[in-house]
């Protein structure tokens, strides 16, 4: 069992990412095929081997679980009810070609959301293993992007960056991979061996992130960092932990700044978001910020100044609420149809599809991946699509909520948000764990890029195996 999990990890984590047949021609399609049959064989072995041992009896044969397997098995059973009565069974079931987040990758993804929170411990080198290929990924996604090609790729262009594919498969892939390193560093020991590994990991998944070009890394930072501060209120320690990951965030804006502004000749996305902020000297702000704040922690210290956890969390928390308040009236007041290159029509004409379908289908949805063939069956919709979007095709509302709620009705949604929100409540609850934050940051961040993007698979399927690691960590 332990060579079969080993076999599957290095396939998935280093080889998976670096898998191109064509280039970047329909490289989505291929990478999804791979997923599927290495994971698809990787399931009959495993589950082959469970029987022989006897989990598999132990599994069926176990009583009441908690509320991590109901929430399991509601989004395993909402997903079932969605391919039932999908209104194409061959995309429900395989996906729609170049995506195939079909009910049979879910199913995968479900199956080793289980698998992994029983057999899998993201530590030594198992870690190192899956880390080794996204650290490969930043490095040449951040070359790329000041037009150096150290490999030639067929169809290479500034759309396209490492081997993962567009600006939003990228963006998604380091919406895991890069807070990943940030709970990693943040839990190891100040200074040691380990979080200069971390630390030097870091910088470059961050410096990948803030020159990739998509505004969507304000999400993947904000859902990262802001998860990092209330996880680490515990104790004064976890505080300075955290002050240290931003004065890394805030020293890397400043290089990325610099870097920018230096090979402006060479790097074609200054009007970018996060380019913008890191020209405005934000990064100076946060390290300056940072760096009084941990003087202060240690100033506190010396004159026995009690840490107050739950007070410290209860501020922490309402600042983030108001955070978000803030943001939501800003994006209210500020919406249009060209918000989010034009996400905000691609949103409104989505919701549009929502509600032209039939009472039951608003429930279970129109089916996995069946988000074009609903959109594009009526005439009048899809004359619509095809001016709009001058003949291209709209294959999902590039918000997953959304997506869900056309492809999988309200009881996906609500399954999902139940699957999501017991691991947040779990990750909680356990928070003085070690490695907790290892988990609960990618999971976190995973969601936040999916407002305003989508599921594909250089991301949903490592959100899973996040979520089945992070949900079998406890510490009572």
């Amino acid at each position: 069992m332990q060579y079969l999990t080993w076999a599957y990890i290095i396939l998935i984590y280093a080889f998976l990412p670096l898998y191109m047949r064509y280039g970047y021609f329909e490289l989505g399609e291929h990478k999804s095929l791979a997923y599927l049959w290495i994971s698809g064989a990787a399931a009959v072995i495993l589950l082959i081997a469970m029987a022989v041992k006897g989990d598999l009896k132990k599994e069926f044969t176990k009583g009441k679980g908690d509320i991590r397997r109901y929430a399991v098995m509601a989004f395993l059973f909402t997903n079932l009810l969605s391919f039932i009565f999908s209104i194409d069974k061959k995309t429900g079931f395989l996906g729609l070609s170049g995506w195939r987040m079909g009910f049979l990758t879910i199913l995968l993804m479900i199956f080793f959301l289980c698998f992994f929170s029983k057999y899998v411990k993201a530590e030594g080198f198992l870690l190192a293993a899956m880390l080794v290929t996204p650290l490969l990924e930043f490095i040449l996604g951040i070359l790329n992007r000041f037009e150096v090609h150290p490999i030639e790729i067929f169809g290479q262009d500034t759309s396209f960056l490492a081997t993962i594919g567009n600006i939003n498969w990228y963006a998604g892939y380091l919406s895991i991979f890069v807070p990943i390193g940030v709970g990693f560093t943040a839990g190891e020991k100040r200074f040691s061996k380990r979080f200069w590994f971390g630390a030097a990991y870091t910088v470059l998944g961050l410096i990948a992130l803030l020159t990739q070009g998509s505004d969507s890394a304000a999400l993947i930072l904000a859902g990262t960092y802001g998860a990092l501060l209330i996880f680490s209120l515990k104790d004064r320690e976890g505080f300075r932990s955290f002050l240290m990951q931003m004065a890394i965030l805030g020293a890397v804006m400043e290089v990325t700044g610099l870097l920018t502004k230096l090979l402006d000749e060479w790097y074609a996305f200054n009007d970018s978001l996060m380019t913008v902020i890191c020209h405005r000297h934000v990064g100076l702000i946060i390290l300056a910020a940072s760096l009084l704040f941990y003087r202060l922690s240690r100033l506190f210290e010396e004159i026995s100044m009690p840490w107050k956890e739950k007070l410290y969390e209860k501020a922490a928390m309402a600042l983030l609420a108001v955070a978000v308040i803030a943001c939501t009236i800003y994006f209210i007041r500020g919406f249009d149809y060209s918000f989010g290159n034009n996400r905000g029509l691609i949103w409104s004409m989505s919701l549009d599809i929502f509600g032209s379908m039939s009472p039951w289908q608003k429930l279970v949805g129109v089916g996995q991946d069946c988000f074009y063939d609903f959109a594009y069956s009526d005439p009048v919709m899809a004359e619509s699509l095809f001016n709009v979007f001058e003949g291209g095709q709209l294959t999902n509302a590039h918000c997953e909520l959304i997506t869900i709620l056309v492809e999988r009705g309200l009881l996906g949604v609500c399954s999902y948000l139940f699957l999501f929100g017991t691991a947040l409540w779990h990750f909680w609850q356990n928070k003085r764990e070690r490695s907790i934050l290892l988990f609960a940051l990618p999971v976190i961040a995973y969601f936040c890029n999916g407002l305003v993007s989508f599921s594909q698979i250089m991301s949903t399927p490592y959100f899973f195996m996040m979520l089945g690691m992070g949900m079998s960590l406890s510490n009572s």
